[in-house]
């Protein structure tokens, strides 16, 4: 008795056994229904598995190798066919266990729902698929989830709608003029006495851009007035005092009751990420902070290098105090990744972001991309000097849930530091059906090699022997 009780100890203490088991407890579970694979129990099995199972086989393989050829490694030389078996069965094996860990092992979505749990909630942001519906009825949706068109735009209010324009190219680089058509739509149930859709163009004239990306027939179509904001009648405005103390612009940006910032989703050479908030840039004047004809904003950039101000964020959280944003929308149905704004490769996303809050909503939006909100410089400096908040655990997400729509983008170079996964759990991540599907296709050929191989060896051998 004491034998078998020894025996059993044994047994339960090896780790190939407890791996062997956790495997067998896989299968049994969700063989015959996969989608078992993502509940905890599932998960902790894989992960047992890959580790004391799947993992240490590694180690061994050429062993196995050596006997399944029958050759020895070093007296005898490798003929091509075993060369390419041994190659074959290694390089499936290792994208088997790569495809294990990307599917089951790794789980940003248990990460992102830990970071994204309630636990104090300060502001709303909603999360919406587009699928297929009208544009309109989506953005209505997404703005209804935080209170409602009647919550944000007063009665006979003076609205001003701010894209991103930069200059002339078309979404997403720059902001649709469909999804800006669908929000003045929206918003004319408030009656609103004035609708401008303004911004400053960095590059080309603005009014230029406005006519070539679509947005004279919006603004013919809805009623609303194209605005330049490189010129005009400028007003002085008090700013945050991180690189400015004040800053001019044009009036009606002062003037309107309701500031829109209504962003495309982008990677950013500079600022990491370019959302709601960053979207400011354009309404400073580049007649003023430029130096015409050319409409750049140079100036804010030189001012920023002589503060220090790397990642620009200085000046954009000053312009966010100059000018409240009173609703933040990003339409990120397609984004950008890579090197944006303008060199990056599109993303579909399908996805429609709305806050009332600018910070709280960029801190979404940079966490659905793969980056960490309280890493990325603009949010953070928002968050410290009170403009919102960026950490997930205090902004309640309505609609679609976090995890259910993330997808790591590619930063622009350099920016790798401010992602909340590693570059290799991003590609491996992105890769993750690939995987399968090309470990699938690898044992296939595999089997297919070997099979043939010692098919035909006996064959080789008995016309090798009759020809002597």
């Amino acid at each position: 008795m004491s034998k078998v009780k020894r025996f059993l100890e044994n047994l339960m203490g090896n780790p190939f056994f407890l791996g062997f088991l956790s495997l067998l407890w896989l299968l049994f579970r969700s063989g015959t229904k996969p989608s078992r694979i993502i509940y905890p129990c599932q998960r902790t099995s894989a992960t047992i598995s890959f580790y004391l199972l799947i993992y240490p086989l590694l180690a061994p393989i050429l062993i196995f190798l050596k006997k399944f050829i029958g050759v020895s490694f070093f007296a005898q030389k490798f003929s091509g066919r075993k060369i390419l078996s041994i190659f074959l069965i290694s390089l499936s094996a290792i994208i088997t266990i790569l495809a294990v860990y990307a599917n089951i092992i790794f789980d940003p979505g248990k990460v992102l729902s830990e970071r994204a749990t309630l636990t104090e909630k300060k502001t709303t942001v909603s999360l919406i698929r587009v699928n297929g519906r009208s544009l309109e009825e989506a953005l209505r949706e997404a703005i209804d989830l935080i209170g409602g068109v009647d919550s944000h735009i007063p009665l006979q209010s003076k609205v001003l709608i701010k894209p991103n324009i930069v200059r002339n190219q078309g979404p997403p680089d720059t902001t649709d003029p469909a999804i800006v058509e669908a929000l003045i739509n929206i918003i004319k149930r408030r009656d609103p006495s004035v609708i401008w859709i303004a911004d400053g163009s960095g590059e080309g004239n603005t009014l230029e851009n406005f006519r070539s990306l679509g947005y004279l027939p919006v603004a013919e179509r809805t009623g609303a007035l194209l605005v330049d904001l490189n010129y005009g009648e400028m007003v002085n405005v008090s700013a945050g005092g991180v690189v400015f103390n004040s800053f001019q612009f044009n009036r009606i940006v002062t003037e309107a009751d309701v500031f829109i910032s209504l962003a495309c989703m982008k990677t950013h050479s500079q600022a990491v990420v370019t959302l709601t908030m960053k979207n400011l840039i354009g309404i400073a004047p580049g007649s003023v902070y430029g130096y015409p004809p050319s409409p750049t904003k140079s100036i804010l950039h030189e001012r920023a290098e002589e503060k220090g101000d790397r990642y620009m964020a200085g000046v954009i959280v000053d312009l966010c105090n100059a000018r409240k944003i009173d609703l933040a929308i990003i339409d990120g149905r397609i984004a950008m990744e890579g090197e944006g704004p303008h060199n990056g490769d599109p993303v579909k996303l399908d996805l429609l972001i709305v806050g009332a809050n600018p910070v709280a909503t960029d801190a979404v939006a940079s966490a659905i991309m793969g980056f960490d909100p309280e890493k990325v410089p603009t949010l953070n400096l928002a968050n410290q000097l009170g403009l919102g908040t960026n950490n997930l655990h205090e902004i309640e997400i309505k609609g679609e849930r976090i995890e259910d729509v993330f997808y790591p983008f590619r930063p622009a170079a350099g920016h790798e530091g401010f992602q909340l996964f590693s570059s290799s759990e991003r590609e491996l991540y992105r890769w993750r059906m690939n995987l399968i599907y090309t470990s699938v296709a690898l044992w296939i050929i595999t089997l297919l090699a070997v099979g043939w191989r010692r098919k035909t060896s006996p064959q080789m051998i008995k016309t090798s022997v009759d020809t002597r």
